[in-house]
């Protein structure tokens, strides 16, 4: 076989499948045509089986029972707005004729054959890009991955979505559930996506109504229980905070960071705020008022984008700086100073942008690594800082705010962890059970 890209023969030698796999999907028509002129296609008989798969589409889709008479002809309804009912009576003789005039009727129709041309697949990229529209970059991420492993390659998201009905929904996501053993924030991200797009076949009039909707699932009874992870993964032990500090004020001191400088104190204030790591790199001087904090602002990853609202729904917060926080403070502004750069923008930053997210993301790692303990991200710090004040009788009220938690049951079940050791906490029980 001789292969041709742009009408020009590509090698004298036989072509790899590889490259006969390229050329083929980047010239489907030119090599349908080769196929048919050599005889190695039966394009009558190629025809014939398009045609049986369109009729079954058509008939699958067909929105109205196909039943027969008691006088032995056969009946359905097709859509007509004149009619009062908004559908009229088709009768013929045989199924047969009857399913002929119905296909007629939705093969000449183009409004029809754009609703069976849309399947979840085909539709993915358009209402992924309509998504982006109201979402945030990390959220566009996260329905990817959620995507390429639970939707990728499945039967249904290549079905038309006109026909695809409540239980076919039913079954599958009922399947799906149990093939990847899902727990509840891992169903929540793979229904989120089949529900919007679902949603956004609605408002293109593909489809009137979401079959989602109907499907009912007892997530109790389906679901693997969440079991909240070990205290040891989720924050730093008393010991482990002061050697990490111990690290970054050495790091401080022998300039460790030439281009952010002020890593090592960003690391250490978010310890005591509580603040995520987005917001540590866009905080800027204007945010300090009378030994508090506003957090107004966040810079997101990747890109470094400085966003002026604050994550999630709770909006703008308030935390007040204790002495060692606002000497962090101090200290960054004397080295701003010392080196001649910006002393009135971003906190932790030496130059008029903000300090790398990806700058204190790794100090963590690193500091991990030194101390010879599983790594703990930078969130473990937020962790930490709301389990110490819940630690210490804080009210979950006041916590709640300053974590920024719409809902004190989000700083509870997520947040809440004990920071004694197994001595400590074996001292604690035995003087409460005194």
């Amino acid at each position: 076989m001789t292969v041709k890209r742009n009408t020009s023969i590509l090698t004298e030698q036989e072509p790899s499948d590889a490259d006969i796999l390229d050329f083929i999907a980047k010239h489907p028509e030119e090599c349908l045509h080769l196929r048919r002129d050599d005889g190695s296609i039966d394009m009558d008989g190629v025809e014939t089986q398009m045609k049986k798969t369109r009729r079954k589409q058509v008939l699958e889709s067909h929105p109205y029972s196909i039943y027969q008479g008691s006088d032995g002809r056969w009946r359905t309804h097709i859509k007509d707005e004149e009619k009062a009912e908004g559908r009229k009576l088709i009768v013929r003789k045989s199924r047969d004729d009857l399913e002929d005039i119905l296909c007629d009727f939705y093969l000449t129709d183009h409004e029809a054959q754009r609703r069976l041309s849309h399947t979840m697949e085909s539709l993915y990229e358009e209402w992924l890009e309509y998504k982006a529209l109201h979402v945030a970059s990390t959220t566009i991420d996260r329905t990817k991955r959620c995507w390429n492993k639970y939707y990728a390659g499945e039967d249904i998201i290549r079905k038309p979505i006109v026909q695809i009905t409540k239980l076919d929904l039913d079954i599958w996501i009922h399947e799906m559930i149990r093939r990847h053993e899902m727990k509840k924030h891992q169903f929540d991200n793979f229904k989120s996506v089949v529900r919007q797009e679902l949603d956004y076949a609605v408002d293109l009039e593909i489809i009137e109504s979401n079959p989602f909707l109907s499907v009912r699932i007892n997530t109790r009874r389906m679901l693997q229980p969440e079991r909240k992870k070990s205290d040891k993964t989720q924050i730093y032990f008393k010991d482990e905070l002061t050697k990490l500090q111990e690290m970054a004020w050495d790091e401080y001191y022998k300039g460790v960071y030439p281009t952010h400088q002020l890593t090592p104190l960003a690391v250490m204030f978010m310890f005591l705020t509580g603040i995520r790591v987005g917001e540590v790199c866009g905080l800027r001087y204007e945010d300090i008022d009378d030994r508090e904090l506003t957090i107004r602002r966040f810079i997101r990853y990747p890109g470094n984008e400085v966003v002026n609202h604050t994550k999630g729904t709770y909006g703008d917060r308030t935390i007040p700086l204790i002495p060692q926080a606002i000497h962090l403070i101090e200290t960054a502004r004397t080295r701003q100073r010392e080196k001649g750069t910006p002393d009135d923008g971003y906190i932790f930053s030496m130059r008029e942008d903000p300090i790398l997210y990806t700058s204190v993301t790794k100090a963590f790692t690193k500091y991990c690594e030194k101390m010879g303990i599983i790594t703990k991200s930078s969130h473990k710090a937020r962790k930490t800082f709301i389990s110490s004040l819940i630690e210490g009788n804080v009210n979950i009220n006041t916590v709640r705010q300053y974590a920024g938690h719409v809902d004190e049951r989000t700083t509870l079940n997520n947040y809440c962890f004990d920071r004694s050791t197994d001595e400590e906490k074996y001292v604690k029980m035995e003087k409460a059970l005194a």
